[in-house]
């Protein structure tokens, strides 16, 4: 094999990476436009935008499905809008499969028999509103045993907690009063790390003493919580009696009951506790009062929770597809601009982090089976900071889904003259006069490890917030067309 001489090389590599540099010049200069300048000039795409108004008003919520872990309890006045809030929740117990306690020959007896020495409700505070010495008094009430709420069902926040208290003489009931700060926990143990704020409820001994005996003379009542919640603590209604100011959100609630036991001789404190789960039944139930005025308020709308007031806009489908009948949608952005507080109170409510739009028909269906935004039918936005508003930057997927389904329904055919359609979609429409409209309710979720969405709630936080629109005051919707020449 014959080598160039090392400058010969050198030589060929120059001439080289000119002429490769020269193609590459040659390409930026004939390829910028690649894809389109070959297209035919009937054939290029054409853009446009126009913005278009769109109406809000607030609305009523009658109830909402209280599937959620979280408990809330207290009552309080909003000093921005003066509406009322009380919560109240019905709690079940679980219990461990196959819990174990001591052998019977070892428990602590009087006159031959098991017996517990204490028995406590513990409500751990996950935080809460308001003021942390304000007294709110509540009703600890035992639910019936003979009247158990069904698993297999869905609850919602407009229940009725008495259908379900037990009337027997000897179930609990009782009234106490509770502060979220314990003054009567001494400083050293209410400031220590390890501390959690808790609503204690002291329950007779007696109580604790029936579900030892249950345990040792009915075992397969504590196999598994279906039989426990039906023969041996059916559960428990937390009701707010007075007071005014304080709201707690409850992160578990436990029954822990304490009794003595020997080892080896040696007395021991031995207890036996059980939780609400998300395996059993958690429901809140909440009233709002003193929202009319609100309602009534035609120069904004207001997102208020729990399960209070949501904002609901219509979108004005027919108006952007007017003379836009052949183009595609790319765009289509609603901004809903946040109005602040005009209280000056530390009290004041804070804004839903986080709503959820979704088409008014479908608000029910979303919860109950538990959906997730597709981008279609449904969408979530954040609060922004910066910008004081909730923006859903591209709900294009919504309004075309909204006009082909009334279209394909209303029985609209190419054929069809205009005369024809008209008066097939006013009919349509008139008979469903929800088809375009839908509702900003505040939600939480849960994400993967990508960031996506997989799991969509209620927000039964105590929040507040008012929006720039109303029936005075249209907001607008922005959409870029595309089409071709």
């Amino acid at each position: 094999m014959q080598h160039l001489p090392t400058k010969a090389t050198a030589i060929l590599y120059s001439i080289s990476l000119l002429c490769s540099l020269f193609l590459l010049q040659s390409c930026d200069d004939q390829t910028g436009n690649i894809g389109i300048d070959i297209m035919p000039d009937n054939d290029k795409p054409t853009t446009s935008q126009a913005a278009y108004n769109l109406t809000t008003a607030s609305i009523p919520v009658d109830s909402l499905i209280a599937f959620t872990s979280d408990c809330y309890l207290g009552k309080i006045t909003d000093p921005e809008t003066n509406a009322t809030t009380t919560a109240d929740f019905i709690a079940q117990f679980a219990t461990l499969e196959n819990d174990k306690l001591p052998d019977i020959s070892a428990m602590h007896k009087e006159d031959g028999n098991v017996v517990a020495d204490s028995i406590i409700i513990n409500l751990y505070i996950k935080s809460y509103y308001g003021d942390s010495v304000n007294p709110i008094k509540i009703g600890v009430y035992e639910l019936d045993r003979n009247n158990i709420l069904p698993e297999n069902r869905n609850y919602y926040t407009n229940i009725d907690p008495q259908e379900y208290i037990s009337n027997r003489p000897d179930a609990i009931s009782k009234e106490m009063t509770f502060t979220v700060v314990d003054l009567a926990i001494d400083d050293t143990i209410r400031f220590a790390s390890t501390y959690s704020k808790n609503i204690r409820i002291k329950l007779p001994a007696e109580y604790g003493t029936n579900i030892l005996r249950k345990y040792y003379e009915h075992p397969e009542y504590f196999k598994n919580s279906y039989s426990f919640i039906r023969n041996v603590v059916p559960g428990f209604y937390f009701k707010t009696i007075a007071g005014n100011g304080t709201m707690v959100n409850i992160d578990v609630s436990t029954i822990t009951i304490f009794f003595r036991y020997k080892i080896k001789d040696k007395t021991e404190i031995g207890i036996k506790r059980i939780a609400a789960t998300k395996e059993v039944i958690q429901c809140n139930s909440f009233n709002n009062q003193n929202l009319t005025p609100l309602l009534k308020n035609t120069d904004c709308t207001f997102i208020k929770s729990p399960a209070a007031i949501f904002t609901e806009a219509v979108l004005p489908i027919n108006d952007i597809y007017k003379n836009h009948e052949n183009d595609s949608i790319n765009s289509a952005k609603i901004v809903f601009t946040r109005q602040n507080n005009t209280t000056t109170s530390q009290f004041a409510l804070s804004a839903p982090q986080q709503l959820l739009m979704v088409r008014k028909t479908d608000l029910t269906e979303f919860f109950e089976k538990k959906k997730i935004p597709d981008n279609t039918t449904s969408y979530t936005s954040k609060l922004s900071t910066a910008y004081n508003s909730y923006t859903f930057t591209n709900i294009a997927g919504m309004v075309s889904y909204l006009h082909k389904l009334r279209n394909r329904e209303a029985g609209i055919k190419p054929t069809d003259s205009h005369t024809t359609v008209i008066a097939k979609t006013a009919a349509w429409e008139a008979n469903n006069p929800d088809w375009n409209k839908v509702v900003l309710v505040p939600v939480t979720t849960n994400t993967n490890s990508l960031g996506a969405i997989v799991d969509v709630y209620h927000d039964f936080s105590l929040s507040s917030t008012k929006l720039t629109g109303g029936q005075n005051n249209p907001i607008q919707i922005s959409v870029i067309y595309s089409n071709f020449k």
